[in-house]
């Protein structure tokens, strides 16, 4: 059985933890495993490939004082790292578009109100209105994980899903 990954030559995706973002001209793939309640932010300019990929775990990094150490843990901070990056690389501010995955809600807490998952999904939705870089796709909510894997050369962004029976669903977005 043939695995992605697996071929010879190969390139091998750079892999982008919980509360990290990365940054990738061309056909490079960036991936982020185990996406609960966390969101995967993808930011990308079709003209000139440039994109990047976020793995936040919470929503609001203005209200928390070491969100500029750590940019990529927060939902909104981690679309301004990444489109600062982005432009730095070469992008066009003005034709980035974004793509979102994650946002899950993996555990009730009634209490609590809106879970973690869905508050990342507003407040990068918010975000990204906030500063006029379109939402062109997501797959979001819901009560399974999630891994990603983003081609910003594309700007393809797979998404695979366990389902409860055991097998893997996979969406390109």
């Amino acid at each position: 059985m043939k695995t992605y990954g697996t071929e010879p030559g190969a390139p091998t995706p750079v892999q982008v933890g919980i509360s990290e973002l990365a940054v990738s001209d061309g056909d490079e793939t960036l991936r982020s495993y185990g996406l609960g309640s966390c969101l995967a932010i993808a930011l990308y300019d079709p003209d000139s490939e440039i994109g990047g990929l976020a793995h936040a775990m919470l929503p609001d990094g203005d209200a928390a004082e070491n969100s500029d150490r750590k940019p990529g843990k927060y939902a909104d901070t981690a679309i301004r790292a990444l489109l600062r990056r982005m432009v730095e690389k070469g992008a066009s501010y003005t034709s980035v578009e974004a793509k979102i995955a994650g946002g899950s809600d993996m555990f009730e807490f009634d209490s609590f109100g809106d879970g973690v998952g869905q508050r990342n999904v507003v407040a990068a939705r918010d975000e990204l209105e906030k500063l006029g870089v379109p939402l062109v796709a997501e797959d979001v909510g819901g009560d399974r994980g999630r891994t990603v894997e983003f081609t910003p050369g594309s700007g393809t962004l797979l998404v695979k899903i366990s389902e409860s029976d055991g097998t893997t669903g996979v969406t390109e977005l």
